[in-house]
C-alpha cells in the first residue's frame, strides 16, 4: 500500500493534488490546521505543523509510506517577507527528520521558483545559480539544502493559476475587476513567465512523487509568455481588454525581472504520459469557476 500524507493539503495546490493522488492508487491523507470537509477517497488531519506535537501528530495518525510537503506561508502580498518564513523552514526540516525516523521512504518538498532569484535565461535545476532576492526565496532555499542531502526530491514550482487561487493574485483579480466593469491597472506586462494551470502542475507533482526522482525539479509548463499576453488572453474571454491599463503601475522587485521561467527537461523525464490540459483550455475553466462564484457581478 503506497500511503501519503500531503500537508497544506486545503490550500490552492492541495486541493488539486488530493484527487490525482487518489486515482494513483494512493491512500491519501491531509493535513490541514483545521476540520475539512469530506473529500472521496482522503482522511483528514488536524495539525499545526509549526509545532512539535502537531508534526508528530500528523506522521503518528497517518504512517506514511510517501510524504509531500507543501504547507507554508503564501498568503499574497504577506508571504514574500513575512518573518514566519524562518518558523516554516525550521519546522519543515524538523518534519522531514522524523518523517525519515518514522520510516517514511519517499519525501517531496515543494519549493518555488523564487529560489532562483534574478535569471537572465531559463532556470535549470543544476546549472543556474540561485540568489534568492525575498525571505521566502531564501528559507525556502535552505530547506531545500536539508531535503536534498537527506536524499529527498524538491520540487520548485513556477507561476500556478486555476480554481481556488488567493483572491489578490493576478488573474482572479483580474477576473473579479473585469467582471465588474472596472479598470485593471497593471504594470507594462513584457515580464516573461512560466504559468502552469493547477491541474497541470498537480499531475507533475504526483508523477515525481511516484518516480525516483531525487535533488530539485522544475515543476512548470515549459512554456515562456509575457504577462502581457495572459492578461489579454484572460480579458479577450472576458470582452474586456479595453479595461485593461498596461503601464499604469511600476513594476517592483520580483516583478519586475524580466524573466523567470523554467527548463523542465528533468521533469519530463517523469511525466511522459501524464495529461496536460494547457493555458488556454486551464484560463477557460479557471473564469468559469470564478464566474460560478461571482453572482451579480457587472
Amino acid at each position: 500500500m503506497k500511503r501519503v500524507l500531503v500537508t497544506g493539503a486545503s490550500g490552492f495546490i492541495g486541493r488539486a493534488l488530493l484527487p490525482v493522488l487518489v486515482g494513483r492508487g494512493f491512500e491519501v491523507h491531509g493535513v490541514a490546521r483545521s476540520a475539512q470537509s469530506a473529500m472521496a477517497g482522503v482522511t483528514w488531519h488536524a495539525a499545526d505543523l509549526l509545532t512539535e506535537a502537531g508534526r508528530r501528530h500528523a506522521l503518528s495518525v497517518s504512517r506514511p509510506t510517501h510524504l509531500v510537503h507543501l504547507a507554508w506561508e503564501a498568503r499574497p502580498g504577506r508571504y514574500r517577507e513575512d518573518p514566519v518564513n524562518r518558523l516554516w523552514a525550521e519546522a519543515s526540516i524538523e518534519l522531514l527528520s522524523h518523517a525519515r525516523a518514522c520510516g517514511t521512504g519517499r519525501i517531496l518538498g515543494i519549493g518555488s521558483c523564487l529560489e532562483y532569484g534574478p535569471q537572465s535565461a531559463l532556470c535549470e535545476e543544476r546549472a543556474s545559480q540561485c540568489r534568492p532576492t525575498t525571505l521566502y526565496g531564501q528559507a525556502k532555499l535552505g530547506t531545500a539544502e536539508a531535503y536534498i542531502a537527506a536524499g529527498a526530491a524538491w520540487g520548485r514550482v513556477f507561476i500556478p493559476f486555476g480554481p481556488h487561487e488567493p483572491d489578490a493574485r493576478l488573474v482572479p483579480s483580474l477576473i473579479r475587476s473585469l467582471r465588474a466593469g472596472q479598470h485593471f491597472d497593471c504594470s507594462h506586462g513584457g515580464q516573461l513567465r512560466d504559468v502552469v494551470y493547477v491541474d497541470d502542475l498537480a499531475q507533475m507533482i504526483a508523477a515525481v512523487l511516484d518516480s525516483e526522482l531525487a535533488g530539485v525539479v522544475n515543476l512548470a509548463s515549459g512554456e515562456v509568455r509575457s504577462l502581457r499576453s495572459v492578461i489579454e488572453h484572460v480579458a479577450g474571454l472576458l470582452d474586456a481588454t479595453h479595461l485593461v491599463r498596461f503601464g499604469a503601475l511600476a513594476a517592483t522587485g520580483v516583478d519586475a525581472e524580466p524573466i523567470l521561467a523554467a527548463d523542465v527537461r528533468r521533469m519530463r523525464g517523469v511525466t511522459a504520459g501524464v495529461p496536460v490540459i494547457g493555458f488556454a483550455a486551464g484560463a477557460a475553466r479557471t473564469l468559469a469557476w470564478w464566474l460560478d462564484r461571482l453572482p451579480g457581478m457587472g
